[in-house]
């Protein structure tokens, strides 16, 4: 018989002279590829036979193609991996099947000869397999890595650029704090209080690092010892901290500090360092409102966690050396850490600006070693009037 034939059920069975092979032997579902068929394809039931495969396609019509297993080329294939095909020498004919039972079934009509063919496909299978998700690994991790790259590197460059900003946006963002925070009831602008206040910040400007910083003073009244500055350079001031203050020298080492945060940029520094992936994407496109918008969200947060350590010591340092260029004896901030921290345990419900500020004594320590450092100067009280603002804070 040739490698394949084709011919209706009836005339096979004549020549085959077999009439009962169909009904004896597995039968398999699956299909045929021949040109002899129309679109080249159709499904068959497959018949496997200790000589032959034979291939019966379905419908009216219907062809039977043989295929010896002497001549019988296999591969595996198909979207599961566990289709078998059956090609002749010439490739002419294709049978295929991909029930569970077929490979096993042409192993035993074959008595094995097969058998070879079939391992050697199965491990060819498994390298293949295994080389495929390997590169799919590794293709997997390159864009996790690249995805990586792309996002801390937008927040990096973010945070170059944020810190290059203009102090125009600082004030925005300080702004839009001050008016979501509703820190307390302010004094009048004309409070003797809020005038000391006002007086110091404006004879310290000229010597801090943005002297043309929109410098504004709010006198809080509240018991609390507190202060703190937004960005853009708005300072609240709570009655608390001038009512414990012993001399105006001594307020105005705490205002040195607040305004060392301004213009060191503090605030901007956090907002940079809290950037989220949106917000940093938004800003690199030029959508600067929505980091305004975030920023006064962390300076909010700023007034109730404080700066860094490193922070803080840098704006102590910075509001020393303010005090100093101004004429003030910088151990005017020292001796402020010093009265809070002795009066810390009578203060425990209104002490806030040092309960912020954490390891106080270390602070102070590095503020007299830097005050040291200095070149001498001559230092001057300030010509202020502490009292008054005491007693007119005390009548309100």
């Amino acid at each position: 018989m040739a490698a394949y034939a084709f011919a209706t059920v009836g005339n096979i069975l004549a020549l085959t002279g077999d009439v009962d092979m169909f009904q004896t032997e597995q039968t398999f579902s699956g299909g045929v590829f021949h040109h002899s068929i129309p679109n080249g394809r159709a499904g068959a039931d497959i018949i496997v036979t200790p000589v032959e495969l034979l291939a019966r396609t379905q419908g009216d019509g219907s062809k039977l193609f043989s295929l010896k297993l002497s001549e019988c080329q296999l591969e595996l294939g198909g979207a599961s991996g566990r289709m078998v095909f059956c090609r002749n020498t010439d490739s002419s004919l294709t049978i295929f099947c991909e029930e569970r039972g077929f490979p096993a079934a042409l192993s035993s009509a074959s008595f094995g000869a097969l058998d070879d063919r079939f391992r050697e496909l199965r491990s060819l299978q498994r390298s293949q397999n295994s080389r495929q998700w390997f590169w799919v690994s590794i293709s997997l991790l390159l864009i996790a890595v690249v995805c990586a790259g792309l996002y801390f590197g937008t927040l990096a460059a973010a945070q170059v650029a944020v810190r290059s900003l203009p102090i125009s946006v600082d004030e925005k963002i300080g702004q839009m704090a001050s008016v979501s925070m509703a820190p307390g009831i302010p004094l009048a602008e004309q409070h003797s209080a809020t005038v000391l206040v006002r007086d110091i910040v404006e004879h310290l400007r000229p010597y801090s690092a943005i002297p043309d910083m929109d410098f504004r003073v709010v006198v809080i009244q509240d018991e609390q010892v507190n202060a703190f500055a937004l960005p853009g350079g708005r300072i609240y001031v709570y009655t608390g901290l001038i009512r414990h203050a012993e001399n105006a020298e001594q307020v105005a080492g705490v205002l040195a500090h607040e305004m060392a945060h301004a213009t060191l940029r503090h605030g901007l520094q956090k907002v940079s360092q809290s950037l989220g992936i949106v917000v940093a994407m938004q800003f690199m496109v030029g959508d600067v409102g929505g980091l305004i918008a975030f920023g006064s969200q962390v300076a909010q947060e700023s007034v109730l966690t404080s700066y860094s350590r490193a922070a803080e010591t840098e704006a102590d340092l910075e509001g020393a050396r303010m005090l100093h260029t101004a004429g003030i004896d910088p151990a005017a901030m020292g001796e402020f850490f010093e009265i809070m921290k002795h009066e810390h345990e009578e203060l425990p419900a209104i002490l806030s600006w040092i309960s912020t500020h954490p390891q106080h004594d270390d602070r102070i320590s590095e503020i007299r070693r830097f005050r040291d450092s200095l070149p001498a100067a001559q230092y001057r009280p300030l010509q202020l009037s502490l009292d008054d603002a005491k007693r007119d804070i005390g009548q309100q």
